[in-house]
């Protein structure tokens, strides 16, 4: 390649580093830089004083940052791990070809997906209200009073993480069915010749050929709920109390209610940290199970 074609291309590829430095890297290296500042922006005559580890030393002496990451570990692993089973119920239920009308319940099962969030979150606010929502009516068919879902704080974050699961879930389902559809049926009926029941099949066939897509979602969905905001904020803005009070809503409060600029960027390089680490150990699962599988 001569020095004209490597021009041509750093001329052409120029733009989108450019793009990619004002909108990436520039934010990420600003927000290590205030995080070690104190920055009130309802006292701008103050200015950036600079304070070191301060802003992170007081996030993690703080119960309501402690609680707010116990909570998140709680949402993550249940919005995770129930999203997950759902979408494997729905695509082991799907996967077969010879039901009537296939593709209009996969169809179907894709809307809460492409629903946005916020209209999710107004939608079921109004269905839990204890007045006028579908649940509790129905609920209280049965016998079981739940007055207030979202009011009371032993399970409004638990009402949440439904309403996070429901909207996840066809995620995970595409995964899965795309995966099993990729599964070679020659393998089902050697396994069937063998005396295999359903069950057995599905435990030794099905389950192991599809650890790889297990883990894909495994890690985007874990990333994608330990930044959940939207369905959260429009569903309870972080109460009753603080009672669903996740990270994402901590550090709002931090950065748009207290106006504590250099707590918050704090904040955010230790949760950016803390998905990094996470998101490593999946990734390195994805390559070992690529390697060794």
């Amino acid at each position: 390649m001569t020095l004209k074609n490597r021009r041509e291309i750093l001329y052409f590829l120029l733009p989108s580093i450019l793009i990619l430095f004002a909108i990436t890297i520039y934010p990420f290296v600003y927000g290590i830089y205030t995080s070690f500042h104190e920055w009130l922006l309802y006292r701008p005559q103050l200015g950036r004083v600079f304070v070191g580890l301060q802003q992170y030393i007081q996030l993690f002496s703080d119960i309501n940052f402690l609680k707010a990451v116990g909570r998140t570990l709680i949402y993550v692993a249940l919005a995770v791990s129930g999203s997950i089973l759902l979408g494997f119920v729905q695509a082991l239920v799907l996967v077969r070809e010879e039901i009537k009308g296939i593709n209009v319940f996969r169809s179907l099962l894709i809307i809460p997906l492409v629903a946005a969030p916020v209209v999710v979150g107004f939608a079921f606010r109004f269905m839990y209200n204890a007045e006028l929502g579908v649940l509790p009516w129905l609920l209280g068919q049965i016998g079981i009073q739940v007055p207030r879902i979202l009011g009371d704080p032993a399970v409004a974050l638990y009402a949440v993480i439904l309403v996070d699961v429901w909207s996840q879930a066809p995620f995970a389902f595409l995964v899965f069915l795309a995966a099993m559809q990729g599964i070679n049926p020659e393998l089902y009926e050697v396994a069937s010749i063998d005396g295999a029941s359903y069950w057995q099949s599905l435990r030794h066939l099905t389950v192991p050929l599809m650890r790889r897509a297990f883990l894909v979602v495994l890690l985007l969905r874990t990333i994608d709920a330990f930044k959940a905001f939207d369905i959260l904020y429009v569903m309870t803005e972080g109460g009753p109390g603080r009672a669903t009070e996740v990270l994402s809503i901590f550090g709002y409060n931090l950065a748009f209610v207290g106006w504590r600029m250099g707590a918050a960027s704090a904040f955010a390089m230790i949760l950016f940290y803390l998905v990094v680490i996470i998101s490593t150990l999946y990734i390195r699962l994805i390559q070992r199970e690529e390697t060794y599988g």
